[in-house]
């Protein structure tokens, strides 16, 4: 890397722009450093491959464990814009009526930009005791309205449950698969089977992933060690290195229960890899929309300042060795909500009732029948 070295020493001795002494002059190094980093990383053709800063390895690290700081909501974007996919309970957001469906205009005045999507995050979230002010669109409404928040800590459940009104139907959803995961759900399995559930409704839609062994040990609650893998790692671009991750069946088994899984286009990695072996098992019907395609592994490098590396080091494959990365996975049974702002009614929950009662909830069951209509 001389080439890079010299071009360092020319900046810092002869750009005209360089701040001349003091802390100005760290943080100029610090940044020229970075950059580089993000620039060389930039060029490998992988949004997967990323380097973190200090600020964003924290909070990705918090969000696994289930703890932030912030006002409290999950985003996605849909179609460029940043739109509340979750608001947490005994949050600021949840305290100020903030809504799942509304869209972020601007924060602090400022246009949002969420094409750099862990920066808008790290926006959003900052530090303790301080205050942000989003203007906000919320859908049937004209207009725009601001909203002033405190940001505080909070605690954030990767899962939630409920039973579904007129029906002896479970939903359950997992929004993301964290260290607590598997705990929160087991819970909720245990509350399900009280409540006399006899099927159950898994949610995956707008969950991004997570650790690989939370979503092995989800798929363990449906099927039992012995029944195959969980999925295989391929770890060699050619053929012939695909290794075996065993399904993790260490807890409370629901073998029988009759289950669907829901998923949609930002349904990703770890909940893509829960989806895939319940299908290929023909263990739960798939239905909603294709997920996002995220198949790759990373490896995390953490830094003594804080900052972390991801790089991609393998691919997952399902259990049937169908390919995740850019393929993701293909519904049983598609339903795709176009405007979802438009409609009150979750077509894709609502499919997934009729079919649960019905006694229609594994792949196997779709031979040959025709699907409800939504």
């Amino acid at each position: 890397f001389d080439e890079l070295d010299a071009v360092v020493d020319i900046v810092e001795s002869s750009y005209y722009y360089r701040p001349a002494e003091g802390d100005e002059t760290n943080g100029f190094d610090d940044s020229l450093e970075q950059n580089a980093i993000m620039g060389m990383l930039s060029g490998l053709d992988d949004d997967y491959t990323t380097y973190l800063a200090p600020p964003e390895a924290e909070q990705f690290q918090n969000q696994l464990a289930g703890t932030g700081v912030g006002i409290g909501v999950g985003f996605y974007e849909n179609q460029g814009q940043a739109t509340i996919a979750r608001v947490y309970p005994k949050t600021p957001a949840e305290e100020q009526g903030l809504l799942s469906g509304d869209v972020v205009l601007r924060i602090d005045g400022q246009p949002v930009d969420a094409s750099n999507w862990e920066r808008f995050n790290l926006t959003i979230e900052g530090e303790e005791g301080t205050q942000v002010r989003l203007t906000l669109q919320r859908p049937g409404q004209p207009g725009s309205f601001d909203v002033t928040l405190d940001r505080r800590p909070y605690d954030i459940p990767s899962v939630a449950y409920r039973m579904i009104e007129g029906t002896t139907i479970a939903w359950i959803q997992i929004g993301i698969f964290g260290t607590r995961t598997t705990e929160e759900f087991d819970a909720a399995l245990e509350t399900m089977a009280n409540d006399g559930a006899t099927a159950l409704i898994l949610d995956l839609r707008g969950n991004g992933g997570g650790w690989v062994r939370s979503a092995q040990e989800i798929i363990g609650r449906f099927l039992p060690g012995d029944a195959g893998p969980a999925l295989y790692e391929d770890l060699d671009p050619g053929r012939g290195g695909e290794v075996e991750k065993p399904i993790l069946a260490d807890g409370p088994e629901y073998f029988d229960l009759p289950t669907i899984v829901l998923t949609d286009g930002n349904t990703a990695s770890a909940a893509e890899i829960v989806a895939g072996a319940l299908r290929d098992y023909d263990r739960a019907m798939v239905v909603g929309e294709r997920t996002f395609g995220k198949g790759s592994v990373q490896r995390v490098f953490d830094f003594t300042n804080g900052a972390s590396l991801r790089v991609t080091i393998a691919e997952w494959l399902t259990p049937s060795k169908g390919r995740i990365q850019e393929q993701g996975i293909t519904p049983d049974i598609q339903v795709s909500v176009s405007n979802p702002e438009e409609s009150q009614t979750d077509t894709v929950l609502q499919t997934a009732v009729q079919l649960a009662q019905s006694g229609r909830t594994q792949p196997s069951d779709l031979t040959n029948v025709a699907t409800p209509a939504t």
